[in-house]
């Protein structure tokens, strides 16, 4: 199988069947997996009456995390690559096509959707001005290149990954410093990652990420950076 999309959920009742529907619609041959972090607010009521044969669904016994969605997705994955589709709508799947074309042709092991990358010339302060959630993604984007010599716009958009390089650096991270850990192991240790632009809708209401959530995302980092031999916390 050549692709696994990896649904992630928590408290999405709004747009969870869109963000399945909008996988679904994809041209590929794919496994469909999604995992509900215990939503408390109708989504698993909406899950469990899908009765879709196409989908497998994991109802996770906890709210564990962002991050533990993702390593569950991962562990059940059975495609050469893989997609990790929030269902808050940010971000049209479509864009899977061109990572995945450019992920074989480039033979890479991961690849970032960047809502950045035609902002390149852009001040940063002016970015900032416009949206200012984005301070953590320049902040994080920003010690990644320092740290790897990358030249990154945007590391904390939307994310394809070769399964078996995603399984080789062992993510452990279940929260908000997930992310973070994927990005940091590949590049230290030197797995092929490139960027593409993408197309982003962001929500005015109701989004998860918070200013200080910047604080556990940078230490994070640093310790993969400075103190992690192996690129790897065990």
């Amino acid at each position: 199988m050549k692709l696994t999309i990896v649904v992630t959920v928590y408290n999405e009742k709004d747009t969870i069947v869109r963000a399945i529907e909008q996988a679904k619609a994809l041209s590929l041959e794919k496994q469909i997996i999604v995992i509900d972090n215990c939503s408390t607010d109708g989504t698993r009521e909406i899950l469990r009456q899908l009765n879709d044969k196409e989908l497998e669904i994991v109802y996770q016994s906890g709210n564990y995390g962002y991050g533990m969605s993702v390593i569950t997705g991962m562990r059940l994955a059975k495609g050469g690559y893989m997609y990790v589709h929030n269902s808050d709508l940010e971000y049209d799947p479509v864009c899977v096509y061109d990572m995945l074309r450019i992920a074989e042709e480039e033979q890479l092991d991961a690849v970032f959707g960047s809502r950045l990358f035609h902002r390149r010339g852009e001040s940063k302060l002016s970015i900032i001005k416009t949206r200012p959630f984005y301070l953590g993604t320049i902040i994080t984007t920003f010690l990644t290149n320092v740290f790897y010599r990358k030249d990154f716009t945007d590391i904390i958009g939307c994310r394809f990954y070769r399964t078996s390089a995603l399984k080789a650096i062992n993510p452990r991270i279940q929260g908000i410093g997930f992310d973070f850990e994927v990005v940091s192991k590949l590049a230290k240790l030197g797995y092929k990652l490139k960027e593409i632009p993408v197309q982003y809708y962001p929500r005015t209401k109701g989004k998860k990420i918070k200013v200080y959530d910047i604080i556990p995302a940078v230490w994070t980092m640093i310790k993969i950076k400075f103190f992690d031999r192996r690129g790897s916390n065990g």
